[in-house]
């Protein structure tokens, strides 16, 4: 386990996770049986990795199909009136008082082209995004009770508890994202090449009786994801993915010089917003920290 561990490479997921993975009986999720069965194929003469990818995807699927189907002996619970239809299977869930503003770290994350892909391809990505955020949480430290996320189709929004550190959640991501992009699309066809925006800041919440999730720092944060900063950042930079932490993360984190969060790969922005500009830090892998 621990060979495996070290072979996918740093940060990228646990020994005591793969360990769980073929000794639990409960279904681990897409995105970690994906880079196991990728890691394991190069290990074996005249396995070919893709066919092996969707191999086991067809299994991992009807085993998903099953694992939902309700046990005849145990009651089927009725489900949370405040989780919307939409949200994947990897998807959990914390209480967030309905109405009151709670204070949260908030991780948005949103794929690039995600449209122009078929039905098949963005299925897929979807579940590569989804495990890829299982694992940076895994890193971080961050149990299901302190997440909350809602399915945006295209991309993800988190909610996790301000409890976390907020430098242990920003080191997952600078050690995760990178070396699982890297995992996952080594031997990606280019049309399902995962190349995600993601966004990082903190605010206070509200979630309403609709499961809608109300705030100005939420807000803020949709307004860097969908800048044309953050865009030209992806499509111009040498790694799959565009990261940015808002200004209050940089002053409060980057800024402290936490191990694993160099603060000279982050530089200023300023998004162009309807009252002024939002100051915001993009990151920019350091030469030869890839």
């Amino acid at each position: 386990m621990r060979d495996l561990a070290r072979a996918l490479g740093s940060g990228v997921v646990s020994s005591s996770r793969i360990h769980d993975a073929f000794t639990k009986p409960r279904l681990p999720t897409w995105g970690l049986v994906h880079v196991l069965v990728v890691e394991l194929a190069s290990r074996t003469p005249g396995a070919v990795a893709v066919a092996e990818v969707k191999r086991f995807h067809l299994l991992w699927d009807e085993a998903a199909e099953v694992d939902s189907l309700p046990q005849v002996d145990t009651p089927i619970p009725a489900a949370p009136p405040t989780v919307p239809s939409t949200v994947p299977q990897t998807a959990v869930t914390s209480h967030v008082p309905v109405g009151r503003l709670t204070p949260r770290s908030i991780l948005l994350a949103d794929l690039e082209r995600f449209s122009h892909r078929d039905d098949v391809e963005q299925a897929y990505m979807r579940r590569m995004l989804f495990g890829l955020l299982d694992n940076v949480a895994e890193a971080a430290g961050i149990g299901a009770a302190a997440r909350r996320q809602a399915d945006r189709g295209d991309g993800v929004i988190e909610l996790i508890d301000a409890a976390v550190p907020m430098a242990d959640l920003l080191r997952a991501i600078l050690a995760v994202v990178p070396a699982g992009l890297r995992t996952v699309n080594r031997l990606a066809a280019a049309s399902v090449r995962l190349r995600p925006r993601l966004v990082l800041t903190t605010g206070s919440v509200s979630v309403d009786a609709q499961d809608g999730w109300v705030g100005a720092e939420l807000n803020d944060a949709f307004r860097l994801l969908d800048a044309e900063m953050m865009r030209a950042a992806l499509r111009e930079g040498r790694e799959d993915y565009a990261l940015c932490v808002s200004d209050p993360v940089y002053w409060a984190t980057v800024r402290q010089n936490h191990h694993g969060i160099p603060v000279e790969a982050f530089r200023e922005i300023a998004v162009p917003v309807k009252n002024g500009a939002l100051q915001a830090w993009l990151h920019q892998p350091l030469p030869g920290s890839y």
